[in-house]
């Protein structure tokens, strides 16, 4: 079903608005802006920020919590021994593919969110979430003889650390890496990490 001009033009301020955020932390930081400063920039009243957002807090929480879901609906898509079959035959897996192309359309969000100008809670909730989305699918994986008295929370903390790690450094770079590098440079690490655990396991 086609959107309203009413639904179009909610969503045209909201994205200027949040554009205007960015905009700002990237001037002076987070703490240091008003409500006023984001109305004043971005050229509205604020009655017409106050119709979406209760204050600058909220407009934080809420685009964070928007980002943040979608890269959950992408990596729910993850399955293990259907990425370990595609990288056994040197194929890039395609959800993966896809969370990479995610994280490069909001690239300018997560890279300024993680900043020292950010959200310094930022980075933690990142994390919680993709933990969150990968938890349930090591449960067979973890039947390997050498992982069985790893507790379950430790190998998820070290995955989604891990991941979180080689998407902040790819962010960070001003080197024009593509999604598609990125997919195959995350199952090269993959498998450079499987032979090397079945190798310290022996």
């Amino acid at each position: 079903m086609s959107q309203s001009l009413r639904e179009i033009k909610v969503e045209k301020t909201k994205k200027l608005i949040k554009e205007t955020l960015l905009d700002l932390i990237e001037e002076k930081g987070f703490e240091a802006i008003s409500v006023r400063d984001i109305t004043l920039k971005a050229g509205l009243n604020r009655g017409t920020f106050y119709l979406h957002y209760r204050d600058k807090y909220d407009l934080m929480e809420k685009s964070q919590n928007e980002v943040l879901d979608g890269l959950q609906d992408r990596l729910i898509f993850i399955k293990p021994k259907e990425m370990n079959e595609f990288y056994s035959n040197d194929t890039v897996y395609p959800p993966i593919l896809n969370v990479y192309h995610y994280l490069k359309e909001n690239q300018r969000f997560i890279k300024i969110l993680i900043s020292t100008k950010g959200d310094p809670a930022f980075p933690k909730k990142m994390k919680e979430h993709i933990k969150e989305s990968i938890y349930e699918k090591l449960v067979d994986l973890l039947e390997e003889e050498y992982m069985i008295e790893i507790p379950h929370e430790y190998t998820t903390a070290f995955i989604s650390s891990a991941f979180f790690g080689l998407m902040e450094q790819w962010l960070e770079k001003e080197e024009p890496i593509t999604p598609e590098e990125m997919a195959i440079m995350h199952m090269k690490l993959l498998k450079f990490m499987k032979k090397f655990v079945s190798q310290i396991a022996k």
